[in-house]
């Protein structure tokens, strides 16, 4: 029986190396690895030119939602996916009432309307969804459970809520019984200090994007990490830091896994690659470049690097939130912006080809360990039969500047105008191809919800 598809004259990447190999595949899995003479017929067959092909990128941390209709966002984020070599997507859910009422109607429509394929992480924000956590798990296979410790005033725009150390023990109390896969998520940011750090800056009259940073600077993230780290130690249960931007976070989960505390550190491309004093963002505007953590200064940047290469930091996410910024009122302005299309360039430009990683890190941190960490390997994050047949072609030598006619999308970039070398040539999603040089064919509803 032929092949659907088969990838010849390709450099295969994963965590272990690389190999010259082609790729084959039926049915969207992977049914065949091997030398290109040795594969089975196939109905297409793609000649690669030599160039690398790494696992579909799992990104482990994708907002979408807000003020956009989420059927919307779940056909426009495809094509941006697509863009970025982004074949699975990990998003964030929370609801004002119980994820019991909400979550089955949002799980539908994603399965309707997106080309990715995605699993969810639940915000939670009070102790009755905490006492429901084990029904979220039983029912809807969600494991992973995130909570703001701050950073967040209340009533913001967007209707974060901050939890107490209270709520955290107990939540992670039930979290630890979950088995497998099962995390306590921690946004690290000190509730008291932001509010009061936030109010000192505003004050000052200062509207430049280190004047934000100054009000949120990195000894409140490292605090919160201190803090979620010495709660989830007393409670035996695993830990998930989402976008880690400071040093003494890496050197603080460096200790605790030392100790034997099961911690895994994220971190986002914005925070490898741009700081607070970023000339470009402050001619964009200081509201573009904000986020939350703040952007910080070379230092942690480059610690951060160290923190991946050493294996401390795991993983890599986008933090992609789908927001159209005006580059305005530094302190009006919303935080966060979008970043499917740019995450995997982003590494590539600032990590590979400036020699700071290889190949195989970016295999690691941004395909197989999110893969392993939330449950979903080997179907995702691995070159390997039987996987689900998610690959992409990578052409180093591409440079692209950043701009809606590249990421195709409406929403701000923090890299708009930024060049970057280093894009997906072809995506594939269980053995559909998405992005073929440049051209974009998703198909709204093709998407899989899965579970861990």
């Amino acid at each position: 029986m032929n092949a659907d598809l088969a990838l010849h004259n390709a450099e295969l990447v994963t965590p272990a190396g690389r190999v010259r190999a082609g790729v084959a595949v039926r049915d969207g899995k992977i049914i065949a690895i091997g030398r290109d003479a040795d594969l089975p017929a196939a109905d297409e067959t793609v000649d690669c030119g030599g160039r690398p092909v790494l696992p579909g990128v799992v990104d482990p941390h994708v907002h979408l939602g807000g003020g956009v209709p989420y059927e919307e966002l779940c056909e426009t984020e495809s094509v941006s996916a697509a863009i970025g070599g982004v074949t699975t997507l990990v998003q964030y859910k929370r609801s004002a009432t119980s994820l019991l009422e909400t979550f089955e109607r949002e799980r539908e429509i994603a399965e309707a309307h997106s080309a990715f394929d995605t699993a969810f992480h639940f915000i939670l924000n009070s102790m009755a969804q905490i006492e429901e956590i084990p029904q979220y798990a039983e029912r809807f296979g969600v494991r992973s459970f995130k909570f703001y410790m701050g950073g967040y005033s209340k009533g913001n725009p967007i209707g974060l809520v901050t939890v107490s150390d209270a709520d955290l023990y107990e939540a992670m109390a039930r979290i630890r019984e979950l088995g497998p896969y099962a995390r306590c998520m921690v946004h690290c940011e000190d509730d008291a200090l932001v509010e009061h750090l936030t109010a000192k800056a505003k004050a000052s009259g200062r509207n430049d994007l280190a004047a934000y940073g100054d009000s949120r600077p990195g000894f409140v993230e490292e605090q919160d990490i201190l803090r979620a780290i010495w709660l989830a130690e007393l409670q035996g249960c695993p830990l998930y830091i989402p976008h880690t931007t400071i040093g003494a976070g890496v050197d603080a989960a460096r200790e605790a896994r030392r100790r034997g505390v099961d911690v895994v550190l994220e971190t986002c491309p914005h925070y490898l690659a741009l700081t607070q004093d970023d000339e470009r963002l402050a001619q964009q505007g200081a509201g573009v470049g904000k986020v939350a953590p703040a952007l910080r200064g070379e230092e942690d940047r480059l610690r951060l690097w160290e923190g991946i290469r050493e294996g401390v930091v795991r993983t890599i996410g986008s933090d992609h939130v789908p927001l159209v910024k005006t580059g305005g009122a530094l302190w009006e302005e919303k935080p966060g912006f979008a970043g499917l299309a740019t995450m995997l360039p982003v590494v590539l430009t600032e990590g590979v080809l400036k020699g700071r990683i290889e190949l195989e890190h970016v295999a690691a941190v941004m395909a197989e360990n999110p893969a392993r960490v939330f449950g979903l390997y080997p179907r995702k994050g691995a070159i390997a039969v039987g996987s689900d047949a998610d690959l992409v072609v990578v052409d180093l030598d591409t440079e692209r500047v950043v701009g809606p006619d590249v990421t195709r999308t409406k929403y701000t970039s923090a890299f708009e105008g930024m060049a970057l070398r280093g894009w997906p040539a072809i995506t594939i999603r269980r053995g559909e191809v998405q992005l073929r040089d440049g051209e974009v064919s998703v198909r709204p509803g093709s998407g899989q919800v899965l579970r861990p």
